[in-house]
């Protein structure tokens, strides 16, 4: 079995580690296995350029290392030459690899996709680009892009400038003006409602319950979309809302709306939306069209990912159809 292993040096996680110590650690894991490997490391934007190369190899697997803009960009060249995908978790949410059950920790990361299995994931999509993740509009693209500003004029680290960014965005509160044709669920029609949010999100698959700001998915094949709508209204609201995350309480919050559905059109007057997919943002023109591609994506994860499908087992199912 070929592996190719793509790895962005630009991460945070190798940011503190020998690169070669790295390569070394990444190859060993999967040789212990009888795979053949080959390494090779890049900046952020020769990661595009690289990842096409290896869509267009031998390899039966391509395992893409950085954060979820990294793995999503991977995604889209990926997919159409039908390449089963794996990912090391090098970013700084990680939330992809997270839901897969991988280990944070590069040495134990390596090891459990080198035993891991291949089996099938949805991927959601909007005009036509593939999100893996979540799909927002309205105040976390406009933090993101301020979050950018702020490390390009100040040299801020990501985390004090995504802290600046936020106090900024909601002091600004963005709201987003839209009318949204909610698909179906169930097979029931879910019918047409205007909306003024500062949040509307979309995920691939629902979110589940759960403590903290990093909301996590336990299914990744249920072929739904998860929508979620805030009401919120002002900056204090908001931070309300945040503060039930933080408590694992957000889905009980009266001015949240959550649903799942099949698909969904954002219709806006705006010429351009302001889309965050994955993290990284786009200028979509409306009408944005959702839609959920069930199992469309061959994964090499972990033993017990939440993969649809039987899992096979990589060393013996790389590379078939």
């Amino acid at each position: 079995m070929k592996i190719a292993v793509i790895l962005n040096r630009q991460a945070g996680t190798l940011s503190g580690l020998p690169f070669d110590e790295a390569v070394s650690t990444i190859a060993a894991a999967f040789h212990a296995h009888g795979a053949e490997v080959a390494v090779t490391g890049t900046d952020g934007p020769g990661c595009g350029p690289r990842i096409a190369e290896a869509a267009r190899s031998d390899a039966d697997v391509v395992v893409v290392g950085g954060g979820d803009g990294t793995i999503a960009t991977a995604v889209n060249l990926l997919m159409p030459a039908g390449k089963t995908v794996g990912f090391l978790p090098l970013g700084t949410m990680n939330l992809l690899t997270r839901d897969l059950n991988t280990p944070l920790e590069l040495d134990a990361a390596a090891a459990a996709l080198a035993a891991g299995t291949i089996g099938a994931m949805d991927v959601g999509e909007v005009n036509g680009e593939v999100f893996l993740n979540a799909s927002v509009l309205g105040l976390y693209p406009t933090v993101v892009q301020e979050r950018e500003r702020q490390r390009s004029r100040l040299g801020l680290r990501k985390w004090p400038a995504m802290g600046l960014a936020m106090v900024k965005g909601l002091y600004r509160l963005p709201i987003v003006d839209a009318r949204l044709d909610l698909g179906t669920e169930y097979g029931e029609r879910l019918g047409t409602v205007r909306v003024r949010t500062p949040i509307l999100a979309v995920s691939n698959n629902p979110y589940a319950h759960g403590f903290g700001p990093v909301v996590r998915r336990t299914v990744l094949d249920s072929g739904k979309l998860g929508v979620y709508v805030a009401h919120h209204q002002d900056a204090w609201g908001m931070m309300r809302l945040m503060g039930r995350m933080m408590l694992g309480t957000w889905q009980q919050d009266q001015e949240l709306d959550a649903f799942h559905s099949t698909g969904l059109t954002v219709h806006s007057r705006r010429r351009h939306l302001r889309v965050a997919n994955d993290g990284e943002v786009r200028r979509l023109k409306p009408p944005l069209v959702y839609g959920i591609r069930p199992k469309a994506l061959r994964v090499l994860a972990p033993q017990g990912a939440p993969l649809g499908g039987a899992p096979l087992h990589a060393a013996e199912q790389a590379g078939q159809p």
